[in-house]
């Protein structure tokens, strides 16, 4: 079975549980999948694996506690150091994959407001392709940065008593950095490189465009399944 069907195996099975067991299970699958660096598609058998001795388990009258131990970040840190890494290749791949899918959805939004905005005022449509590509690849980076600090955050709480506010004054800064960015990087990168016009509707076709051709790579090369 590949990785997709396993998460939906997984999904249809976890209904069995009951609510308590449920929630236990629930943190382990979070906390195994928040660990990027492991093979995808072991990790998912391994959820699999424990899910089936869960249910096996609970069908016999034990709780998640009594299969699992009373520490399950322990249990899960012990397993994952068996996993396998991922392969270079493979996570280069899909990081590509990343940073080619939000090429198509920042050209998607940026040819959406600048569509918008060309019924209200007259807008300069000359880009220039040295600082656009520039632009681009910073915004990116900073975009890959946050997520992974998400993931970490994810990952430290899934077992902790999680402080709501703290939580939410890095998710709120988090949110003012890729935003002062947006705005200020465009500013600060001189102009330079091959000169184009290029209004909006060309982004928004060139968004479809780029998103249509990921969706073909994912599912000619099954980057995410």
């Amino acid at each position: 079975m590949n990785t997709k069907d396993l998460i939906q195996l997984n999904n249809k099975k976890r209904k069995q549980l009951n609510e308590h067991n449920e929630a236990y299970y629930d943190k382990m699958l979070v906390y195994i999948r928040s660990h990027l660096t492991i093979s995808e598609q072991q990790s998912e058998e391994l959820l699999i694996e424990l899910l089936d001795h869960l249910l096996e388990a609970q069908s016999n009258g034990k709780t998640a506690e009594e299969v699992f131990r009373d520490d399950p970040k322990a249990y899960c840190d012990e397993l994952i150091r068996q996993l396998p890494k991922e392969k270079r290749m493979s996570a280069a791949f899909f990081i590509g994959y990343l940073i080619f899918q939000l090429a198509g959805w920042m050209a998607l939004v940026k040819g959406g407001i600048e569509t918008i905005a060309e019924f209200f005022t007259d807008l300069d449509n000359a880009l220039y392709l040295g600082s656009a590509v520039t632009i681009f690849l910073i915004e990116a980076v900073i975009i890959l940065l946050v997520v992974a600090v998400f993931i970490s955050m994810i990952k430290r709480s899934v077992f902790a008593t999680s402080n709501k506010v703290k939580d939410f004054f890095i998710a709120g800064l988090a949110g003012v950095i890729v935003f002062a960015c947006f705005v200020f990087i465009p500013k600060w990168i001189p102009e330079f490189g091959y000169r184009i016009e290029a209004g909006g509707v060309v982004f928004l076709i060139l968004g479809l465009l780029i998103l249509a051709v990921s969706k073909w790579m994912d599912k000619k090369f099954r980057i995410t399944t």
